[in-house]
């Protein structure tokens, strides 16, 4: 798929995991510490339209990347994806199916920014990323 940032072998060079129908990866730029994607590598916009093959991969890497989350980086966790066709790819949206996995704890200001629509990303530092990695192996 043409211009889509999820369709390049660069995003594979970024996996944490790679299964045969989906990819792990940190999120760049990120909505928090430790904020990752799941992204199916078939290019589609909606969940409905995955076999169930690739939901049960998807479903898989969900659940075991939550769990490492909650174990070394936060209390819980946002999970969410979006399918939203009319608005267009920018550098913080992509329309190609994806989840996010957000480690979010009691004190943080992230549920507060979201019901305001004003959630601030942020740039992926190198040093951020290989500690996030190394609780995450």
């Amino acid at each position: 798929m043409n211009n889509c940032a999820f369709c390049t072998d660069e995003i594979r060079k970024r996996a944490i995991e790679e299964g045969k129908y989906s990819v792990v990866f940190l999120s760049n730029p990120r909505l928090a510490y430790g904020h990752l994607l799941i992204v199916s590598k078939r290019h589609t916009e909606k969940l409905m339209d995955l076999a169930p093959e690739e939901k049960e991969e998807i479903m898989g890497f969900l659940t075991k990347y939550q769990e490492k989350v909650v174990k070394t980086i936060s209390e819980g966790t946002v999970i969410m994806t979006n399918y939203k066709p009319y608005k267009p790819n920018s550098r913080t949206r992509v329309n190609h199916l994806h989840f996010h996995i957000i480690p979010v704890n009691k004190d943080d200001n992230y549920e507060t920014s979201v019901a305001k629509t004003r959630v601030p990303y942020t740039d992926l530092s190198k040093e951020e990323e290989l500690r996030v990695l190394k609780l995450l192996k």
